[in-house]
């Protein structure tokens, strides 16, 4: 069906923003990715939604929603006649692109079809998607995403990927199928969502393997750090369970050298307990500061994302099952002042003096993101003016509205 306006400045003269549609823009300042929904909301339900898990807080988000409370599909601007000037800002400073779309499909068949000009990273999502138990069906000319034109290939790289998501897939991602926006405004997700989106998110960064042949002895991997306050996220698994003593993968912040640190530590028990610690190393002594036991089971492969944050002399750290929603409250808090330069941030692997495990362990870390005093604008469409977010407060996505702040 054609679209009923030939332009976004024939629909911004037709249609009231902030009553019948919203834009949201969110940059994250260093982000090269986009994940981008130019048909949110109600015109392709399901999409903006994804599109924004995809994001976090790694990449450039962009959305444009219809929230008309029927009609939504007038709001619908072929890809490649997009011009919403936002969102080709936003997709013109990013080297690589995610576009997510809905189509109604032959069937009632779960599928995604993955096209676009980046054929490396189409062949990346789709293999991650097929490896995580989706569907993914070759993109149909009329909506395989290669004309240049196309605003997923708008990126530095002239280049990118489009994914179109059958109806019964985006239905999949809500609790009885409901694609409401009542239901997609309630936060109620089902696994498959957060399954779907790790698998995407997946081919954003590589893992590192580190191999533990002796016990007690530290494997550290770590980078400068962007400022003394930072917000690290990984993902980490361990090859075995644990025999004798624990694997302890870690978190490092405030590295200084190997005696002075600040540690969230997992514990992977013999008895398959995950414990989550924050720990400080001051002057080669290494101190419990607070610890949790989390109702998590570890198991060999089973990858666990944990976070570990410092603002100030604040430090927190959660953690969750790979793949999950990351929950919103922080498993431990705690204060301490002794170190407080920024120092090196990464990770650091280590075998319990009590393992017994036959060597090596190996510990298989992915995912390393770090917000440091980054940035997040959040652009408001109604009056375009951009707010900063401190990273370590946390990223508010803000829907447009038609008050002024």
């Amino acid at each position: 069906m054609a679209d009923l306006y030939p332009s976004y400045a024939a629909l911004a003269a037709a249609e009231t923003e902030g009553v019948d549609y919203t834009r949201t823009s969110v940059i994250p300042s260093g982000a090269t990715w986009a994940s981008i929904a130019i048909h949110g909301g109600g015109i392709e339900p399901g999409s903006g939604e994804m599109a924004k898990e995809v994001a976090g807080t790694r990449m450039r988000f962009f959305e444009f929603a219809g929230i008309k409370t029927s009609g939504n599909v007038d709001l619908h601007l072929t890809s490649t006649v997009y011009d919403e000037p936002t969102g080709i800002a936003l997709v013109a400073g990013a080297r690589r692109c995610l576009s997510f779309h809905g189509y109604a499909g032959d069937t009632d068949v779960a599928d995604t079809a993955v096209g676009g000009l980046d054929a490396v990273l189409v062949s990346r999502v789709s293999m991650a998607l097929r490896a995580a138990g989706f569907s993914v069906v070759d993109a149909p000319s009329e909506i395989a995403g290669t004309d240049p034109l196309n605003i997923c290939n708008k990126t530095t790289t002239g280049a990118g990927v489009q994914l179109e998501l059958s109806r019964a897939q985006r239905a999949a991602f809500f609790p009885g199928g409901d694609l409401s926006r009542a239901m997609r405004d309630s936060g109620q997700r089902t696994p498959a969502f957060y399954a779907y989106a790790a698998a995407v998110q997946s081919v954003y960064e590589g893992r590192g393997l580190v191999s533990l042949t002796s016990i007690n002895v530290s494997r550290y991997t770590l980078i400068p750090a962007p400022g003394a306050d930072v917000d690290l996220t990984a993902t980490v698994s361990t090859d075995k369970l644990a025999v004798g003593g624990s694997h302890l993968p870690t978190l490092v912040a405030r590295y200084a050298d190997a005696s002075n640190s600040y540690l969230a530590r997992l514990d992977f028990t013999g008895t398959q307990t995950v414990i989550l610690t924050l720990r400080k190393r001051l002057a080669g002594t290494e101190t419990l500061l607070i610890q949790q036991t989390t109702d998590f089971t570890h198991a060999a492969d089973r990858r666990f994302r944990i976070r570990f944050q410092i603002l100030g002399t604040t430090l927190r750290a959660k953690t969750w099952l790979d793949g999950q929603g990351e929950p919103p409250a922080w498993n431990t808090e705690t204060t301490d002042t002794s170190h407080s330069a920024a120092g090196q941030i990464g990770t650091r692997s280590i075998l319990s003096t009590l393992n017994t495990n036959v060597l090596p362990v190996t510990v298989s870390w992915g995912d390393f993101l770090v917000a440091g005093p980054q940035t997040f604008t959040v652009t408001r469409s109604v009056n375009g003016i951009a707010k900063p977010h401190a990273a370590g407060a946390g990223v508010e996505v803000v829907r447009p509205t038609v008050r002024a702040l």
